[in-house]
């Protein structure tokens, strides 16, 4: 005998109404973080000028219209703003896959958003620190030697390549904390995610080419080769996390 479709349509209002809630509370998180910042733009803006004055000291930079600097300013406190709220995002979302988990799983609410908080922040010093100098590096001297041009930079132009690669990098280095805790909760293997590693090497790249705010290899492969390396260790992780009684079913 079938089900009547209306046993089914409490359920998924009652999920799509948790959905909007969490998303509310995220919303109404990221806005708060948004104005704290904005109100440090001045500060936080000399502090995004880092890898650029690491390649050149001298390099200013300009910007082109009258609005451009109010809306970096803006651009900036968003970045700024998900970045100090991340653990209230992570814990959002937690709360809500949480009904989908069993009672002994739902006691890895703490490690979920302690990790994913760690990995993003770490993730985003990453780019910040060692990627961009790099990348910067690699552009400037190429237009100089390559091009015999000098690089002038607009702050809108500066300031978006630099946010972009900064929140890919965030969430590139998610990926082992999700891949683990999915292997944690017996819902991938290790052995599934051996078998879709060249499948994965693929999609690092095409992921690469989305998430970079430019068309070049450089950035990219950048990119890349850190979801590749994290694919390798979610592996070894996912073996050491993945739950013993299932192991011993597979077997069988």
């Amino acid at each position: 005998m079938s089900k009547n479709p209306e046993e089914f349509e409490a359920p998924i209002t009652e999920h799509l109404a948790e959905l909007r809630d969490r998303l509310i509370k995220i919303i109404i998180a990221v806005f708060i973080g948004i104005v704290i910042s904005f109100t440090q733009a001045s500060k936080l803006f000399e502090f995004l000028k880092y890898p650029l004055q690491k390649v050149n000291p001298n390099m200013k930079l300009y910007f082109l219209s009258p609005t451009e600097p109010f809306f970096t300013a803006l651009k900036i406190s968003a970045l700024a703003g998900v970045i100090i709220t991340s653990p209230i995002i992570f814990y959002q979302i937690w709360k809500f896959i949480e009904p989908a988990l069993y009672e002994n799983e739902k006691k890895l609410v703490l490690p979920f958003v302690l990790f994913t908080t760690i990995f993003f922040i770490v993730g985003c010093a990453f780019c910040f620190y060692l990627v961009l100098p790099v990348a910067l590096n690699f552009f400037i001297n190429f237009g100089n030697i390559q091009l015999g041009a000098e690089a002038i930079f607009s702050v809108k132009d500066y300031i978006s390549f630099v946010t972009r690669m900064i929140f890919a990098f965030g969430i590139t280095f998610e990926l082992p904390v999700i891949l683990s805790l999915l292997a944690r909760i017996g819902i991938i293997t290790p052995e599934l995610l051996k078998k879709y590693r060249s499948y994965f090497i693929v999609a690092a790249f095409v992921i690469a080419a989305i998430l970079t705010p430019t068309p070049d290899m450089f950035s990219q492969l950048m990119l890349a080769l850190p979801l590749v390396a994290f694919y390798e260790l979610s592996i070894f992780i996912a073996k050491i996390l993945y739950p013993r009684s299932t192991k011993a079913q597979n077997e069988v």
